[in-house]
Parts: C-alpha cells; structure tokens; sequence
C-alpha cells in the first residue's frame, strides 16, 4: 500500500512538473499582452523576455486575440495580411513595424530615422527587424500598423 501512494505521488509530481514547463514555453500567449487589435492597428506589449514577434503573435492567434497570415521570405517571416486586412500595393500601402526596444544586448532593433508611431504617449520607432528577427522584451511594445510610401 506505501509502494503504492510513493508511486501516484511520484506520478502527481511528474504532470505538475511537466504543466509547469510547457505553460513556460517562448511561444505562451502569457509572454504577450494584447493591448489593441483592429484592421489596421496591433499592439502589443511583451510581459516576458524571449522569443520573436512572430513567436507571439502566433500564440496569439492561436488563442483568438488576431488573425494574420504572411509567407517566410529571403530576410525571414513577411506579413501579408492582419486581422483579414491586406495592404493596397497600387496605394503603395504595407504593414510596417514599431517598436520601444531600441539596442538590447548590444543590437539596435529600431530607429527613429525610419519613422515613428505615437501610442498612448510612448513613441515606438521604426523596427529594424521583421517579426521572426525582433526580439521580445518584457517591457516594451511593438506596433503592427498600415502605412505608405
């Protein structure tokens, strides 16, 4: 009978461990909050550090928050379409990409001389990655939005 209780408690300590792991994982939509979601607008602020952009907006997709779709490209994962909108190129329209992370462990991830985006009185810059190559950091917020040129 004690083999037994040793044996279910091992078992019990086991799945807890096991839960407690994958509810860790880069890709957990806890990483990302989703602050706005529209036609034209996401944004999204990282609560935890690791993993990309694109690593967060699939988890959230997965649990509803948006919908996107894009193709992986010679400079990595391009968006094409978000929440059902796909830019007008004869508008010379496309999604461009915002971010409050400037340089984190020695790489600049946006700049100011692209351009900027004003949210909530935080000015976001120009991203200088796409959504596989940005990272996510606790803390800042990344913008998808249409523009043109």
């Amino acid at each position: 009978m004690k083999r037994t209780a040793k044996i279910i408690a091992v078992i019990i300590a086991a799945v807890i461990a096991a839960i407690s792991l994958a509810s860790c994982g880069e890709n957990s939509s806890a990483g990302a909050k989703l602050l706005r979601s529209s036609d034209k607008l996401v944004i999204i602020e990282a609560e935890s550090t690791g993993g990309s952009l694109l690593d967060a907006l699939n988890a959230l997709k997965e649990e509803g928050g948006l919908s996107f779709e894009g193709e992986d490209g010679d400079y990595g994962y391009f968006i094409t379409s978000v929440n059902g909108y796909t830019p007008d190129a004869s508008a010379n329209e496309y999604w461009a990409i915002y971010t409050t992370l400037g340089e984190y462990e020695g790489v600049a991830y946006s700049s100011a001389e692209y351009g900027t985006y004003d949210y909530d009185g935080t000015t976001c810059a120009s991203a200088s990655y796409g959504v596989s190559g940005l990272i996510m950091v606790e803390g800042e917020i990344y913008v998808l939005t249409v523009e043109t040129f």
